[in-house]
């Protein structure tokens, strides 16, 4: 199926983001629209367009765009990692979508991968107009996804992070610039993810120019952030992706608050954490992300 893609800007905050519209092209009809956002430190040029194009073949809009602070997007400080603000860039993001004349307002469907999983679920369950989301390797328990962060800090870094991240809290107060640490570093340094494949996962999947740097604050907050606890209540279709051998969101706690979820259907990967947006596993990705669609959600009508 032919597709056409548009530059697009969506107004969040006093900020604008920036995003792709992917839309098919033969389509009678207003089609089902998947909202994109990205995991941790990451923008949409980190691999989004690789499983973005696929969908749109399949007959969805898609709607993939960078948070505040990222990429191509406004906001300052840049690469902040506000969680508050990214769910509201999801919330204006798919209001957007809705507001598109290609796009079938009922048939939203949030898709996130890692932390951007953890919002999916997040909007999804603050939004019932949301007809299903689909998570990603998901980030769904801040506090066990930190743990396993800091497992893998030596004590000396464990005190450099906590000092840098204590300093940039006083800092932003003040409106000064922020400290930033690396987002992910190889084992050993100092970085927020230092585990054997964060490192390699994310050189893997970003541009070459890419800006690791990050205010360190999130160091100090992520354990704060648990969107899993929304998975009691939430009774629209959710397709869950863990993966069993993921050091960075470790598949059982994902898996214990799934199983709170009478609606969710959970198709595990065999991978690192990263390599979700790689091949092969990204193939099973597209392919588990079609069938549940089209199983649970009304698919596209050519």
């Amino acid at each position: 199926m032919q597709i056409r893609e548009t530059d697009v800007e969506l107004q969040s905050g006093g900020d604008l983001c920036r995003a792709w519209l992917f839309v098919p092209s033969e389509m009678k009809t207003r089609a089902p629209c998947i909202v994109m956002g990205h995991g941790f430190g990451l923008t949409r040029r980190c691999g989004l367009r690789e499983l973005a194009v696929p969908f749109a073949e399949a007959g969805y809009a898609v709607l993939a765009f960078d948070y505040r602070g990222f990429g191509d997007s406004g906001g300052a400080p840049r690469r902040l990692v506000s969680l508050r603000k990214q769910v509201d860039d999801w919330i204006a993001a798919i209001a957007f979508a809705r507001a598109q004349p290609e796009v079938d307002s009922d048939r939203i469907v949030t898709w996130g991968f890692s932390l951007g999983a953890g919002h999916a679920l997040t909007v999804a369950a603050l939004d019932p107009q949301v007809a299903a989301a689909i998570t990603v390797v998901p980030m769904f328990d801040g506090l066990s996804s930190t743990l396993a962060a800091v497992k893998q800090w030596s004590f000396v870094n464990a005190l450099r992070m906590v000092w840098r991240g204590v300093r940039d809290l006083l800092r932003g107060s003040l409106g000064r610039p922020p400290v930033t640490v690396p987002c992910a570093a190889p084992s050993g340094e100092l970085g927020l993810l230092t585990s054997p494949d964060a490192y390699p996962g994310y050189r893997a999947i970003t541009p070459a120019d890419f800006d690791y740097e990050m205010p360190a604050r999130i160091g100090l907050l992520f354990w704060m952030y648990w969107p899993g606890l929304r998975l009691r209540r939430f009774t629209r279709a959710l397709l869950v992706l863990p993966s069993r051998i993921d050091e960075i969101n470790p598949p059982g706690p994902t898996l214990r608050r799934v199983k709170r979820c009478r609606s969710a259907t959970v198709v595990e990967l065999e991978c690192e954490h990263i390599e979700a947006m790689m091949e092969p596993h990204r193939s099973r990705v597209i392919e588990s992300t079609l069938e549940f669609l089209g199983e649970r959600v009304a698919g596209p009508r050519v």
